[in-house]
């Protein structure tokens, strides 16, 4: 970014028809965006010379330099490597393959869908806007070195030892999710392209399958959801960093209706993981709670219980004592070990490989802090090959002050 921009986050328009990049500023009317427009490539290598970009979403077919070599040029340039490039295209399938070639991390067809354009830029910025927190922050660990340094005290060096230590593994971690994150994001697109794919094909016959045609939209439907469910999560976990997790606390909600609520959604997940899901709870449990963020939390441990316990039962009970509510969800799968314990609440943390499980490891930090901000509190007792136990703890009534200092907005 330029000097004096610093919360500017820019994205690069590039197409060689005025009438595609309005179409483009309008559907991201709705970002606080900087969009920066070009008509050429030769256009777009010079803006790019100009500032930083979250993201660049150019047209593949221009006269001069085309798409596919304009992005050579950029990925050959090593200062501007590491932006990410969408491609826009009206090209048949099979030249996609090009376009990953070329170092895109994806494309859209045109004309563009609005509802997939704004999915995928959001992520995109989303990211660039973690990654230069990161760099703020390291440069003010950077700072704070010098100032111990120049100080002269005999602990300089235990201070700067330390804070190399969080920087590695503050790169680290970023380097991991952004890793996670991209690929999570992208195994949604795929069948969604193709159902929308088959969708225009049957429309396209003389008498088209309308119950085929039922299920390919189900299927898509499915796939958005998952696609929405993840960028929630990456909203919520900025939401979480900057201290403003918002609350919405209603009176008389009933815990046990909502438990039982979303234990029903999860009955196609339940089947195929091959898990029975026993449900214990007392006529109902009332509190000044937050409606949608407590479905957030039940279906966060349903979900792990699910996923990690599949082919064993999954108990749920829940019961109130003393003003309190107590949910616990047990499983009987692969369980975790004291280190795993120590760190599984963190943000990006997860207790097995993502290769293995998927996810972008946000969901049980975002369920912490939910119910830190309600006043609760949540733990757990585990061990390899003896299954997971995950309690969680809330006061019924609204406390004066939320625990753990994150500040949450009505």
């Amino acid at each position: 970014m330029q000097a004096g921009d610093a919360l500017r986050t820019s994205v690069l328009l590039v197409d060689d028809q005025p009438a595609d990049l309005v179409a483009l500023e309008r559907h991201l009317e709705p970002f606080a965006l900087h969009l920066v427009k070009a008509g050429s490539g030769e256009e777009a290598l010079n803006r790019l010379e100009d500032e930083d970009f979250a993201l660049v979403l150019m047209d593949v077919r221009m006269p001069g330099l085309d798409g596919f070599e304009t992005a050579r040029l950029l990925r050959e340039h090593e200062a501007r490597g590491h932006v990410p490039l969408i491609f826009l295209t009206g090209a048949p399938p099979e030249e996609h393959t090009l376009a990953y070639a070329s170092g895109a991390v994806d494309w859209l067809r045109k004309p563009v869908e609005p509802e997939i354009l704004r999915a995928k830029v959001r992520v995109f910025v989303e990211l660039y806007q973690e990654r230069e927190t990161l760099r703020r922050q390291q440069t003010e660990l950077r700072e704070r070195e010098r100032e111990v340094l120049e100080d002269g005290r005999l602990r300089a060096e235990a201070e700067r030892e330390r804070l190399v230590v969080e920087l590695r593994e503050a790169v680290r971690l970023r380097d991991e999710f952004l890793s996670v994150a991209s690929h999570e994001l992208k195994t949604p697109l795929t069948p969604l392209s193709l159902r929308l794919q088959l969708m225009q094909q049957g429309l396209e016959k003389e008498a088209p399958d309308v119950e085929r045609l039922r299920g390919h939209v189900e299927v898509a439907r499915g796939q958005v959801r998952r696609m929405t469910s993840l960028v929630d999560s990456l909203l919520d976990a900025t939401r979480i960093t900057r201290g403003r997790l918002p609350l919405r606390r209603e009176r008389d909600v009933d815990l046990v209706a909502i438990v039982r609520d979303v234990a029903a959604g999860f009955e196609t997940q339940a089947v195929r993981a091959d898990c029975a899901v026993e449900i214990e709870t007392p006529a109902r449990v009332l509190g000044e709670w937050d409606v949608l963020r407590l479905e957030q939390v039940v279906a966060n441990l349903l979900s792990n219980a699910l996923k990690f316990g599949a082919g064993g039962p999954v108990r749920v009970r829940l019961e109130e004592h003393a003003g309190w509510a107590r949910l616990t969800v047990r499983d009987e799968g692969i369980g975790m070990n004291e280190e795993v314990r120590a760190r599984i609440f963190g943000r990006f943390e997860r207790g097995v490989s993502e290769r293995h499980y998927g996810g972008l490891g946000l969901g049980l930090f975002i369920t912490h802090e939910v119910l830190e901000a309600l006043g609760g509190r949540i733990h757990v007792e585990s061990a390899p090959g003896r299954g997971s136990t995950f309690t969680v703890e809330l006061p019924c009534s609204c406390p004066e002050e939320a625990g753990g200092g994150t500040r949450h907005d009505a």
